[in-house]
């Protein structure tokens, strides 16, 4: 009886895998964007774009004038030249928070439990949102082994 019912829970899993596949596929699928959405990406003046440089032209200029001026001696001058300027870069779609090396915060604390959430911790300065991923790693990795365990141990004496 026991093998016959961890068949069907077998079964019943491997269809809850498969139908949740293909429920993201489908929800992906049905989410295309509208005409208007693509057009409004596509058609754009390329004008737009060097207009965003006008505010930083003036800055380029005395610069390339002035060889012996640095960017630090006028901001700390308060000079109107860097007023609406940022020094620091940003790339398109980075988190502005530190990550981890090598591997993401949640495969760390998967991977080498509390041992990862301590390297995590490390690499980034303690960056909660860091942390919280890896800490989830670690707690599924702990649901994953003591289950798995649980159950080898219950229909290991049959």
């Amino acid at each position: 009886m026991k093998k016959l019912l961890l068949r069907f829970l077998s079964v019943g899993l491997a269809l809850i895998v498969f139908s949740v596949q293909s429920m993201a596929f489908t929800t992906i699928a049905s989410s295309t964007n509208s005409d208007e959405e693509v057009e409004a990406v596509t058609n754009f003046e390329e004008n737009e774009i060097y207009n965003a440089f006008d505010e930083v032209n003036p800055l380029v200029a005395y610069m390339q004038n002035n060889e012996d001026v640095t960017y630090d001696e006028l901001a700390s001058t308060h000079s109107d030249l860097v007023e609406n300027i940022n020094s620091s870069a940003a790339l398109a779609l980075s988190s502005s928070s530190d990550t981890p090396p090598i591997l993401s915060a949640f495969i760390w604390g998967c991977l080498f439990n509390w041992v990862g959430i301590l390297i995590v911790g490390i690499t980034t300065n303690f960056d909660n949102q860091q942390i919280t991923k890896s800490l989830w790693g670690c707690l599924i990795n702990s649901f994953l082994l003591g289950g798995g365990w649980g159950c080898s141990y219950y229909y290991g004496y049959w």
